[in-house]
């Protein structure tokens, strides 16, 4: 007996951690946003714009180094170059020569052109980096959609799967009341019908719940068919005021962040393009040497101080800098109009997170209610106090009130991630 109880004892054990075992399989809104960032194209390609940003500002900032310039060549000619000198004619140069130069180069001033362009390019580097982060949110925001899709295409099913055992087990009863000759035939066709019914949408259910579940996998980068439990996501309502969180939104939003930059670097293209004109001064050094018999040396170390000034260029320079600065302004505006409307964003993704929260509320009241409604009026029904009808719209009642329940805190949690994701804080 003893051998039993331990026996018995170490199964329960097992069973309990194959219990926790299996559960803790579920796979969680945070695993899903780390397996779906890395799958994500758009959030791959973001990326790349940013290396391709990363590398424009590198030579951006190389136009300011030193730039080293090696040459070579082999030079024919049909005849000795000649010169007359007091009636004689002599040779310059050979037919054939050899000649190869070493050249540095360093820009020593450019009227800001330079500086201008790195830091347009840094702005243009920030610009998409904000950019990626925007994605991201965004991706972020569409994995938790398809999430909680799933999770209440699944509350759904469990729903219709309980409206389709309940009518079975009312058919039965009326079936079993039947034969007794207590009601008649039209109460077992009724119950009859309200079960077929509720097969269909059990069915149904079930290929919302498949459909959802391929468009998450589809997002995770995923096999559509692969086999899947999600866990439930907590609800936390933010404490913040919707005015501080129109703040935050306004302060943090990637996308506002990513245009005010696109603005710089603008304005710092227009200076670079118009520097473009100005004075430039140019260093150049280094070693030539022209293979010549005529000549004492062939070769020479050379050393130049350039200067160059566009006085005028036809005002190219000039007009397409204020191009630049019309594409800043024409940015600027669009700027201003997406401020609004994300602060149209947060305020209606606060109200509809305070709708849901009080929808929440008013139906978690009313199910057990809409259950013992269902309980009396069966039992009212078996005694031949009340008629099959009630019992049928008792049980529809019951099934719309878990379905608006399932519905309202879906909903809640979705509105609270939408406001995160309003604010620039998902």
């Amino acid at each position: 007996m003893r051998k039993m109880k331990k026996i018995i004892l170490v199964a329960g054990i097992i069973l309990g951690l194959l219990g926790f075992a299996g559960s803790s399989f579920a796979e969680t809104l945070a695993e899903a946003w780390a397996l779906g960032l890395k799958a994500d194209h758009l959030l791959k390609a973001a990326g790349e714009n940013s290396s391709a940003k990363a590398a424009e500002l590198t030579a951006a900032e190389g136009k300011r180094l030193p730039s080293v310039n090696l040459g070579a060549g082999y030079l024919w000619l049909d005849d000795e170059p000649g010169a007359y000198l007091y009636g004689q004619k002599f040779s310059t140069a050979d037919d054939k020569s050899l000649s190869y130069k070493a050249m540095v180069s360093l820009p020593l001033y450019t009227h800001f052109r330079i500086s201008s362009a790195i830091d347009a390019a840094t702005a243009g580097l920030k610009a998409s980096k904000f950019t990626e982060a925007a994605t991201r949110q965004k991706v972020k925001l569409k994995i938790a959609e398809a999430y909680i899709a799933v999770l209440l295409r699944k509350q759904q099913t469990r729903v219709a799967l309980s409206h389709e055992q309940s009518l079975a087990a009312h058919t039965q009863d009326v079936k079993n009341l039947h034969d007794v000759g207590m009601v008649p035939i039209n109460d077992l066709l009724a119950a009859k019908v309200a079960l077929a019914n509720a097969r269909q949408r059990l069915l149904q259910a079930r290929n919302r719940l498949d459909l959802a579940r391929s468009a998450y996998n589809r997002q995770l980068g995923r096999p559509l068919d692969y086999k899947v439990e999600i866990a439930a996501i907590p609800l936390r309502y933010p404490d913040a005021e919707l005015a501080d969180l129109s703040q935050i939104a306004a302060d943090k939003r990637p996308e506002l962040m990513a245009m005010a930059q696109q603005i710089e670097a603008l304005r710092w293209q227009a200076r670079s393009v118009k520097a473009e004109s100005g004075p430039q001064l140019l260093l150049r050094s280094g070693y030539g040497y022209h293979e010549n018999t005529h000549q004492v040396h062939e070769g020479a170390w050379q050393a130049m101080v350039m200067a160059s000034w566009d006085i005028f260029d036809g005002n190219v320079a000039k007009n397409k800098g204020r191009a630049l600065q019309s594409q800043a302004r024409a940015l600027t505006e669009q700027r201003q109009d997406l401020a609004s409307l994300i602060e149209l964003q947060v305020r209606q993704a606060w109200l509809d997170m305070q709708e849901s929260r009080k929808r929440v509320q008013v139906s978690k009241e009313t199910l057990e209610q809409a259950g013992e409604n269902l309980k009396v009026t069966r039992n009212r029904y078996k005694e031949g106090i009340g008629t099959n009808t009630e019992v049928l719209d008792a049980e529809t009642l019951r099934t719309i009130n878990y379905a608006n329940y399932d519905k309202a805190a879906n909903d809640a949690v979705l509105a609270v991630i939408r406001l995160r994701y309003a604010i620039g804080n998902l």
